[in-house]
């Protein structure tokens, strides 16, 4: 037996005649796969454009072209081979060529981070593009320890705000932010982190692991994988069958991996690695009991002005969630239920974890409180909002521009 949720009708975004570019730098699945996967069926030509980060296994940008849903041809272009500011200029040449190279006009771009969004003006400025999108799906103060390569991907990142038609924040921090530095903002909408709600099939609340906790994500600083992995022997002493999931790779896998061998609690934790099937993933999580989102605090996070996706994902899938003060949606779970907040502390993270694994009525509110939460922000809904929100303004985009030829 499992459990869903019924939705409402969807918003009727679907049109035959709308022909969209996306172009995103990618490594696992995030919001501009979930939309290029909503997009697919709903237009009538798609070109998705996905460059690899420089951690990424993947050494090539994919470029793909779908037709009805349908793949239509796929090209890859090789990256160079070492890393550096000439592989974002490369990127930023790449999509132009693609683009250039489909011989026809779009009507809509959107483009994720600075330099994906500044591609998509210089081809509406040759008129192979009627309107771009920057898609913000974060903000980083300090992205460049060079002061000069930083101060450039700063003022990319301003004029892109500035001159696109429209800036899709995934939270209202984004925004604030701008408002500080005291950046024009034009139309904007805030598109936040969705899920795959409709299709997780969660676990009934009797068949839930309380005492195996999850982490998700990059294994990297700033997400606060170290103080789980130092809490886990004072976690244990208190609930002795404790297991710890870690799904996902990155610079600090090496040196955590030493760290729970040292501190004796190999055999209660799981480093899954890299896990690229989405699906799978949200298998994994939906065994395990609670989430766990221990951003530590400073100035060099950028989590404080994003939201991130791992949260949503321990929503959608039923599990409570402990999290620390630094996402803007923190404040949201407090006020719902949906877990408990804490202080980036190893005390604080030893109470809520061992309150939650047991105190069953208190786990089972928290738990239902989540799936009403994770309820109304699938990806779905977010998508379809937006893009009807987008249409209205515009005059109705899909009315406005001509079909395809």
């Amino acid at each position: 037996m499992v459990e869903k949720t019924k939705r409402e009708s969807p918003l009727n975004v679907q049109s035959p005649r709308l022909s969209i570019i996306i172009s995103s730098h990618s490594f696992t699945t995030g919001p501009v796969q979930e939309l290029e996967a909503f997009l697919r069926p709903r237009v009538g030509e798609l070109v998705s454009i996905f460059h690899p980060f420089y951690h990424s296994k993947s050494r090539c940008s994919i470029a793909t072209q779908y037709a009805g849903g349908q793949i239509e041809r796929e090209l890859r272009i090789p990256t160079f081979s070492k890393f550096g500011a000439p592989s974002y200029l490369r990127d930023f040449l790449v999509t132009l060529f693609i683009a250039i190279r489909l011989r026809r006009t779009y009507d809509l771009y959107i483009g994720s981070n600075p330099l994906n969004a500044l591609a998509g003006l210089v081809l509406q400025k040759v008129r192979l593009v009627r309107e771009t999108v920057f898609y913000k799906i974060d903000y980083v103060p300090i992205r460049f320890d060079n002061r000069v390569l930083n101060a450039f991907y700063q003022r990319v990142d301003r004029m892109c705000i500035e001159k696109c038609g429209w800036t899709w924040s995934l939270a209202e921090a984004m925004i604030e932010e701008e408002k500080r530095r005291h950046v024009n903002v034009g139309k904007k909408l805030i598109v936040p982190i969705g899920s795959n709600f409709e299709r997780i099939e969660r676990l009934p609340l009797e068949k839930m692991n309380s005492h195996r906790l999850v982490y998700v994500g990059s294994l990297r600083d700033g997400q606060g994988i170290e103080l789980i992995i130092d809490t886990m022997h004072r976690i244990r002493k208190s609930i002795p069958d404790v297991e710890l999931v870690i799904i996902g790779t990155g610079p600090l896998e090496h040196g955590l991996r030493e760290r729970v061998k040292t501190l004796g609690v190999e055999p209660y934790v799981t480093f899954m690695g890299y896990v690229p099937d989405h699906m799978q993933v949200e298998g994994i999580v939906t065994h395990c009991g609670i989430g766990l989102a221990t951003y530590e605090p400073g100035s060099r996070n950028f989590t404080q002005f994003t939201e991130p996706g791992k949260v949503k994902l321990y929503l959608a899938c039923g599990l409570p969630v402990v999290i620390t003060r630094v996402p803007e949606i923190a404040r949201a779970i407090d006020e719902m239920g949906a877990g408990v907040v804490i202080e980036f502390d190893s005390d604080d993270l030893l109470k809520a974890v061992t309150k939650l694994a047991f105190d069953k009525h208190f786990y089972a509110s928290a738990r239902s409180k989540a799936i009403s939460f994770a309820s109304k922000n699938s990806w779905t809904r977010i998508f379809e909002s937006a893009l009807h929100s987008m249409f209205q303004a515009n005059g109705d985009l899909e009315q406005k521009v001509p079909s395809p030829s």
